[in-house]
């Protein structure tokens, strides 16, 4: 049994959702800190113009009550209008292409109140128009003990995982802990990953943009590019 944990971010980028792939369960890291200007409100999309290729950031804003604040329970700032700013961007960058994905003019249709609601539907959604079958839970519907990695330790164990699937990043303080994870017959594997050349628009590739990059680039053949 491979089990991922991952906060979940705003429309990630495509090395995220190969490791949702490789996963029998996928755990939504959602009862920990939100952090201010981090990935769960923000990411990246190409700017396409004759003149710049470069990236370009689109975000969600919210309301932070207080600082210890949990990423389940961050609400956005609906005063703004951020999907009125969205759907230009994507009309200006990728022309047309938003009204041939469903799953996403859909999701833009509904109401939003927490930010972690708005991204886990769409990684959910999105997994599912690439053709992946894997097992969604959030940390916060388990009764979770310990903090960092024994965290990470406890949520894997109450999951019967075998083996505990991850990026590099974390490897700086996961290796100190590796015993611990051994000692429970679970073996860490950190995610290596060779980011695919896929169809974008302009001279220049960009990598490691929202996976919405891609999809609006290649549509139907996006799943063979996870």
């Amino acid at each position: 049994m491979l089990v991922s944990i991952s906060q979940p971010t705003l429309f990630p980028w495509i090395g995220y959702f190969n490791i949702i792939k490789q996963s029998d369960i996928f755990v939504f890291f959602d009862n920990v800190k939100f952090e201010k200007r981090s990935w769960q409100m923000r990411n990246k999309l190409k700017l396409n113009s004759k003149e710049n290729e470069s990236e370009i950031s689109i975000k969600i804003p919210t309301t932070i009550e207080k600082s210890d604040i949990m990423i389940k329970d961050v609400k956005i700032d609906n005063t703004q209008k951020w999907k009125i700013k969205h759907l230009k961007t994507f009309n200006s960058n990728y022309g047309k292409s938003f009204d041939e994905i469903n799953f996403l003019k859909e999701h833009y249709e509904k109401d939003w109140n927490f930010i972690s609601d708005f991204n886990i539907e769409f990684i959910k959604k999105c997994s599912e128009y690439l053709g992946i079958k894997t097992k969604f839970v959030k940390s916060s519907e388990l009764k979770t003990h310990g903090k960092k990695s024994f965290l990470l330790l406890d949520i894997c164990k109450q999951l019967g995982a075998t083996d505990y699937l991850t990026s590099i990043g974390a490897i700086d303080y996961l290796e100190k802990d590796k015993k611990t994870f051994e000692e429970s017959n679970i073996k860490i594997r950190y995610h290596e990953y060779i980011h695919p050349i896929y169809k974008q628009k302009g001279n220049k590739f960009l990598e490691k943009l929202s996976v919405l990059d891609l999809i609006f680039n290649e549509k139907d053949n996006s799943k063979k590019y996870i």
